[in-house]
């Protein structure tokens, strides 16, 4: 006769557990760590979007003369004198014929004492580009080296409309009679002309 176990009346019955092999839960805990310290994957950088090309750059040869001579004796004057643009070229292929423009220019320049001496110039200048077509442009801004092209703006004739911007460094031409008057600058430096957005010309 086979010797059976009784359980008690009300008593829980025993519940055996199951015990996980030592390998597998050794394992389970190696490739957790394994994720927590491999590297993150390197996001792929955004392709930057092109940035504007200019439709020229062109050096910067520029003679403004005030009358009469600009200073606190006279803080307003006639501006005359010409911007030219000059070894053209085309990065981005619209006009590679305009190699060299000179503008005859007619405005008025303004001095500013306070806080620093300023010298600003407003006006407009015609022209004719190398290839006989003729052009006109619009100027305001201040003349101080270093600093952006006074604005600029193609009102007629070929690449109308296009915004010029660059860097300038005019050199002051003082007055003979009145030492502390300036009778006008000599600038040089380096203009782009765009066609919408602009960038930097110093780029180019």
């Amino acid at each position: 006769m086979r010797n059976t176990r009784s359980t008690a009346p009300g008593a829980a019955s025993p519940v055996r557990r199951r015990s996980r092999p030592r390998g597998a839960l050794l394992s389970a805990v190696l490739l957790a760590c394994a994720g927590l310290l491999a590297p993150a994957a390197a996001a792929t950088p955004a392709a930057a979007a092109p940035g504007p090309v200019p439709d020229l750059v062109c050096r910067l040869d520029a003679e403004v003369d005030f009358s009469p001579p600009l200073g606190v004796l006279s803080r307003q004057a006639q501006v005359t004198g010409y911007i030219g643009y000059r070894d053209c070229r085309s990065p981005d292929g619209a006009a590679p014929e305009l190699t060299d423009i000179v503008f005859h220019v007619l405005g008025t320049g303004r001095f500013g004492a306070l806080p620093v001496p300023t010298f600003s110039v407003e006006g407009t200048g015609t022209g004719a580009w190398n290839t006989g077509e003729e052009g006109s442009l619009y100027f305001n801004g201040e003349l101080k080296k270093g600093s952006p092209v006074p604005e600029r703006t193609v009102t007629s004739g070929p690449l109308t409309g296009d915004g010029i911007n660059g860097l300038q460094i005019p050199v002051p031409r003082f007055d003979k009679i009145d030492p502390n008057g300036v009778a006008g600058f000599d600038v040089v430096g380096q203009v782009c002309f765009w066609n919408g957005e602009k960038g930097r010309c110093t780029a180019y």
